[in-house]
């Protein structure tokens, strides 16, 4: 190995640890943001010789990695229209392209863990992310409270078969629907959206609907599965990894220098 690849190495690892803690301070940004699934870092090495014998060590390659199985803690908020999954699963939701007053669906289902779900202007059901909740069989129905129901709302639930019902203040209930969660296969291949949803992708295939398993609870939400501790931790070796990269660089540049002293 020359003393030009030990410096392209060291400078395709600060490249890859500046990449890996860009990861961890949205990971911190969003540590508090509802249903916010973290993303790790994957790195793996590239060999710049590829005879026996003779493969040095090379340089790095890097990519994201989403924890989307990595369950969130479900926690109580007291507001009737949250809803949390425990489980495997994601609401369905889309995104509204007309007004609050006069809303117009999008034909783009979006996949999300986000549960902060509140009435709009029109009683539909929106995250604070301004995504709408559907049900229905076909997920083809968005999820409304009537109303003369909206400020009565004190609960909702959802049954094992996924019957969404809103008890009342004065204790009737009100069907909203079926909700149905959508499952994936290869869920890791999901691609992101902006506020925490996702959309299918041709390696993720066409989802499965129903609970199968999970469960949804009202008047709560998952949290973040971003542990401060835990990217703190990975912070300090992130930074410790890219000082050493940098003194690399340094020391290249050094020997470089004696080299060229020798020839003046």
């Amino acid at each position: 190995m020359s003393l030009m690849d030990a410096l392209s190495n060291a400078i395709t690892g600060t490249s890859a640890q500046s990449f890996a803690l860009n990861n961890i301070s949205g990971n911190i940004a969003n540590s508090t943001t509802a249903g916010f699934k973290s993303t790790d870092t994957s790195f793996a090495d590239m060999l710049a010789q590829t005879e026996a014998g003779t493969q040095p060590a090379g340089g790095v390659a890097i990519s994201t990695r989403s924890n989307l199985g990595l369950q969130g803690t479900v926690a109580s908020t007291g507001i009737a229209t949250n809803l949390a999954i425990g489980g495997d699963g994601y609401f369905v939701v889309r995104q509204n392209l007309g007004t609050a007053s006069a809303p117009s669906f999008g034909s783009t289902l979006a996949y999300t863990r986000r549960g902060d779900f509140a009435p709009d202007a029109s009683g539909y059901l929106v995250n604070g992310a301004g995504y709408y909740l559907f049900a229905g069989a076909s997920t083809g129905a968005p999820v409304q409270v009537p109303a003369t129901a909206t400020s009565a709302l004190s609960s909702l639930s959802v049954s094992p078969a996924g019957a969404l019902t809103g008890t009342l203040s004065d204790g009737s209930t009100q069907a909203l629907g079926t909700l149905a969660l959508a499952q994936f296969g290869a869920r890791d291949t999901l691609a992101s959206l902006d506020g925490g949803a996702f959309v299918a992708t041709a390696s993720t295939g066409a989802p499965s609907f129903g609970l199968n398993g999970a469960t949804v609870t009202g008047g709560s939400v998952e949290q973040s599965n971003a542990s401060i501790s835990d990217q703190f931790s990975k912070m300090i070796e992130t930074q410790q990894a890219y000082s050493s990269n940098t003194k690399v660089i340094s020391t290249v540049n050094e020997m470089l220098q004696s080299a060229i002293a020798m020839y003046v």
